[in-house]
């Protein structure tokens, strides 16, 4: 490897004069072939003869070999039966002069294996130069359609080992690596395993090394899953001439999941992006046997140029929903807009009219971003899972003593103690909501962690006050954004995302909880998310930078404060917060005189939502 990565070319497919004409002479042979009289049978004969030709001609063969032992170096496995397939090897059988038949055996069976196909082979007179077709030629299609798998690229336990016991599929954790470990024991079954991880974890490494694809959202726009339809999008960008058409059926994230930005930067710098059209299944009205919540979407984008506006409509639910869309009821957004609101991931909000659209704007750029460095402090640090509750389940346990661990489910707005675990685990665990002025009302996770196995990247972190946000949410959910503050002494998972601010910046809190949890806030954060709220959407929300003697935040930080401050484990930050004047101080083992009937928590609830929209983002009321 270290050899190889020293050559000029490392990882360029190179290719010998033989080769280099394949392309040529494959498309001027394929014309040839078109231009014969298909009239006659005698016509159609010579067609389908000629055709056989040019499969079997050395030329065909020999191209399609260089092309399949490039992607085979990809697949190959490393393993002494297998020869290595290097830069030098390449050279060779694109000169015609190999004497490995090993390397050949082998690239032949890897090609079957994976189903290799080089666009440039299969369809020669797309790809090739035509000299009878116009100045700047670059072939490609002239239409691509598709409807690409939405799967995530990681090995599904359930999936695959549910077809030789179903019960899986409902188990417990425990119960499934009980199951999965008895299954393994069969040499079959773990064959097939083994097989399935390899070719979905090499098809990944080609994806992701080959160069043939480029669109990667860099930094932490770039986390999350693996998904498929990515790379299908990207294969139809690429594939699709100067001047052609592009149209997809793809899932939600296409238009504002983080890990698609550089897709839509792509299409707003290089493509007419005409129509993007977003569709919810309800009723299974678009795909049975799919979830009722899910979201996806529709595509129109025309190769050349760049972007200034687009038609969009979303909330399409019906084939009526559809028809109105399509004969002109949609909105049109300006793209400059939606680099203002969301500068780093470019996601497309869903807005359903130009009043709403205007307005979404307006809203989103009155203030700095959550994730604008550039503004005033304070500045947001993030973690997005102090645990994961699925790579660090060796960490936590059923034990008697130890951290409490958070789960997204556990909190709700203003509020850290919205339900107990009852009983069972995973899916079957029971959850209990508990309202204020329930005697019951207290900290009561599923699992607790051991101090002694606190992750060291966590540092300080969980024994501090910190604001979490759930990151599952659903188009159904009465509220997308719900935020509180977490107590000291309890450690979050991964559905449970945490944010600090310096110390010298605690009492942000309160106001950022109240603007957070505001229905104006909400309205901004709808039109980012669909089944999450992911720290890059959570940075496209505006955040006032204004100081603590501002009389809007010393309104909204004293009505936070008193709706938060509910139980025992907040009165450190009740006392602190006194110090600003914000209340009276207490005894450190007593509740705070905070706001737990129903109806003052109401009222004040109110209050932040008219004072934000009024004083925040000087909204009419009509608006």
């Amino acid at each position: 490897n270290a050899a190889e990565r020293r050559q000029r070319n490392q990882g360029l497919l190179a290719l010998g004069d033989s080769a280099l004409s394949a392309a040529g002479y494959l498309a001027d042979a394929v014309r040839a072939i078109d231009a014969e009289d298909d009239t006659t049978v005698e016509g159609i004969r010579r067609m389908q003869r000629r055709w056989a030709e040019l499969q079997t001609a050395r030329e065909t063969q020999l191209a399609t070999l260089v092309a399949d032992t490039w992607c085979a170096a990809f697949f190959v496995p490393k393993t002494p039966e297998y020869a290595a397939i290097t830069d030098q090897t390449l050279r060779a059988i694109a000169g015609d002069r190999t004497d490995s038949p090993d390397v050949i055996a082998n690239v032949t069976d890897l090609s079957a294996h994976y189903r290799f196909l080089h666009p440039h082979l299969a369809f020669p007179d797309v790809f090739a130069a035509d000299p009878e077709m116009q100045a700047g030629w670059e072939g490609g299609f002239d239409l691509v359609l598709g409807n690409p798998p939405w799967d995530t690229l990681n090995p599904e336990v359930k999936s695959f080992f549910g077809a030789y016991e179903p019960a899986i599929r409902s188990a417990s954790k425990a119960e499934q690596d009980l199951m999965v470990t008895e299954l393994l024991e069969i040499p079959e079954v773990a064959a097939r395993w083994n097989r399935y991880q390899r070719d979905l974890y090499s098809s990944v490494h080609f994806m992701k090394l080959s160069g043939r694809y480029r669109l990667f959202a860099q930094g932490h726009l770039g986390k999350g899953g693996f998904n498929a339809y990515r790379m299908f999008v990207e294969t139809a960008m690429q594939l699709t001439r100067i001047g052609g058409s592009a149209a997809q059926v793809v899932p939600s994230g296409f238009y504002g999941g983080a890990n698609a930005s550089a897709i839509r930067r792509e299409l707003y710098g290089y493509w007419q992006l005409s129509h993007l059209l977003g569709f919810i299944n309800s009723g299974e009205h678009w795909f049975t046997s799919v979830d009722a919540t899910t979201r996806f979407a529709a595509y129109v984008a025309r190769k050349g140029g760049a972007t200034k506006s687009f038609e969009a409509a979303f909330e399409l639910r019906s084939s009526a929903d559809l028809a109105r869309a399509l004969a002109g009821d949609t909105t049109t957004l300006v793209v400059s807009d939606i680099r203002d609101q969301s500068p780093d991931a470019l996601a497309i909000p869903e807005v359903t009219s130009a009043v709403d659209a205007a307005l979404g704007s307006r809203m989103s750029t009155g203030w700095p971003l959550l994730g604008d460095q550039t503004a005033d402090p304070p500045f947001r640090q993030f973690l997005q899972a102090e645990v994961n509750m699925g790579t660090d389940r060796d960490l936590f346990g059923d034990f008697a003593e130890g951290l409490p661990v958070y789960e997204g489910r556990m909190v709700d707005q203003f509020d850290h103690r919205a339900k107990a675990y009852r009983s069972g685990r995973g899916r079957s665990a029971v959850w209990e909501a508990l309202p204020f002025g329930d005697s019951r009302k207290a900290i009561a996770p599923q699992w607790r962690l051991p101090p002694e196995k606190i992750p060291r990247k966590l540092g300080s972190r969980v024994w501090r006050y910190r604001v979490g946000w759930c990151d599952v949410t659903a188009p159904r959910n009465e509220r997308s954004l719900i935020a509180a503050l977490i107590p000291p002494n309890v450690i979050c998972g991964h559905s449970l995302p945490t944010l600090t601010f310096p110390d010298d910046f605690e009492w942000a809190y309160m106001p950022w909880l109240a603007f957070a949890n505001s229905v104006c806030l909400d309205f901004l954060a709808r039109k980012r998310v669909a089944l999450h709220m992911s720290m890059t959407a959570l940075d496209t929300l505006p955040f006032p930078r204004l100081p603590i003697d501002h009389p809007v935040i010393d309104r909204l930080g004293r009505v936070a404060l008193r709706l938060t401050c509910t139980a025992p484990e907040m009165t450190a930050y009740w006392n602190a917060m006194a110090h600003y004047g914000w209340c009276e101080p207490v005894p450190e083992d007593a509740a705070p005189p905070s706001f737990v009937d129903p109806d003052l928590r109401a009222a004040a609830r109110a209050e932040i939502d008219a004072v934000v929209a009024r004083e925040m983002f000087g909204l009419s009321a009509d608006e």
